[in-house]
């Protein structure tokens, strides 16, 4: 019997198949090892974004806090028609400012100035009967007038150090002797008004406030010219030379009669009274207001004797001038520079609240004449005294002023001052000014 024959073709598919799984096999790619893991990377801290617009909040060059913002709302009109509209397009300023009260207890005076218990040693007696001064809420409300009236000016209005100017004003009466005192404590600034022709003193006018009166004056005993007459004769000539021009504003013509009376004013008093001089008399000034209007045994005047104390010393002075009626704190030149010797008309002394003015009222002397330096001294000392006197020396100020150069015999002459009359509306009496 015959064996069955295998099929060729069947084996050889089969061995094909085999051999091409074996190929693929042999063909396929060995996996590349894997890479060692790696700690993650940290998320880096965000760098902040750059404001694009204006803050709304800045402090402005007088210490004003601005707090600004813009409110855009939609309305139904047309452009051409709300640009006729003024209430379409408004700024609101509102300006706030702080009252501040007065101190009055040795607790809060002693927090300001440690050392005014031992200048006046009996001041927290005097403490337990003194109260606040009226003077003080006025000189507040005197300052917020002015802050309404400049509003519409922001660069002049009142800096936040000149609307901070004074801790407190108060009454002080010593229970054994009745005398009276005001006692303001606040910052001080330089005061460089006066000129006197009578003593040999050279005045420095270029301060662009100063004045060559002062309100504290006496009759003038010499015929010689002050050196500011000739500037306001110079300055009235020119302001009578522009109102003859033709083609004036009426706001001009004004101004200009302002200056004429204001320039006379001053050549009649240039010509009769003698004044106090910044660079050589001690002297302090207060707001005019406390001074005009007022009557009482606490209302300080002109000429009446004070005691100026700071840092532990006190220094005799008068009441030689008045301010604005919203500033408070000014000595002359003299004081300022014994208080910090880079004091000049650009720079203050003491810009801190810790000055401390002792005023005596009614003490002026009833007929003012020259200073009299030693004469001040013992005024000061005797009326402080009367307040339990000082812990610490009063200080004595040296005489400044150098006597005239002695004439030769050819040129003494007799002389004369022929008697003056005042020009219509312009008084002779010493005034209350208002400086700036």
């Amino acid at each position: 019997m015959d064996r069955p024959r295998h099929n060729p073709f069947i084996f050889s598919a089969a061995a094909l198949v085999g051999l091409f799984a074996l190929v693929l096999v042999a063909c396929k790619p060995t996996p590349p090892p894997k890479p060692p893991t790696l700690p993650p990377i940290p998320t880096p801290t965000p760098i902040p974004a750059l404001l694009r617009k204006p803050l709304p909040t800045a402090i402005l060059f007088n210490g004003l806090s601005l707090k600004a913002a813009v409110v855009a709302e939609p309305d139904g009109d047309l452009a051409s028609s709300e640009r006729v509209d003024h209430d379409s397009y408004t700024l609101e300023v509102t300006l706030r400012a702080r009252l501040p009260r007065p101190a009055s207890t040795l607790e809060e005076l002693v927090s300001n100035d440690p050392t005014l218990p031992e200048v006046l040693p009996k001041l927290s007696e005097l403490l337990k009967t003194s109260s606040v001064s009226p003077f003080h809420k006025k000189f507040y409300e005197l300052k917020t007038d002015d802050l309404q009236r400049r509003l519409s000016r922001l660069d002049t209005v009142l800096s936040r150090h000149n609307f901070f100017d004074c801790e407190t004003i108060l009454e002080l009466e010593d229970p054994e002797t009745s005398r009276k005192a005001v006692l303001v404590i606040a910052d001080m600034d330089v005061n460089t008004d006066g000129s006197d022709g009578d003593r040999n003193v050279t005045v420095d006018g270029s301060s662009e406030f100063f004045l060559p009166q002062t309100s504290h004056r006496w009759p003038k005993h010499t015929d010689r010219e002050n050196t500011f007459l000739e500037v306001e004769k110079t300055r009235l000539a020119k302001l009578q030379l522009e109102l003859n021009e033709p083609g004036l504003q009426k706001n001009r013509i004004e101004e200009i009669k302002d200056g004429i009376a204001l320039a006379k004013r001053r050549i009649y008093d240039l010509k009769k009274w003698s004044f106090l001089v910044s660079s050589v008399d001690p002297f302090i000034v207060l707001p005019g207001f406390i001074m005009r209007d007022h009557q009482g045994p606490f209302v300080p005047k002109i000429g009446d004797y004070a005691v100026v104390i700071y840092k532990g010393a006190a220094y005799s002075a008068i009441l030689g001038d008045s301010g604005p009626s919203h500033k408070a704190g000014e000595a002359s030149l003299l004081v300022c520079k014994e208080l910090n010797s880079r004091s000049s008309q650009y720079s203050r002394p003491v810009s801190s609240l810790k000055v401390s003015y002792l005023v005596f009222p009614g003490t002026a002397d009833a007929s003012p004449g020259p200073p009299d330096l030693a004469k001040w001294w013992n005024t000061c000392q005797r009326l402080v005294d009367e307040m339990g006197g000082l812990g610490v020396p009063l200080h004595e100020w040296p005489n400044l002023v150098q006597p005239w150069p002695t004439p030769t015999p050819a040129q003494i002459q007799e002389t004369s001052t022929p008697e003056m009359e005042s020009p219509l509306s312009l008084h002779s009496e010493p005034e209350i000014k208002e400086g700036t």
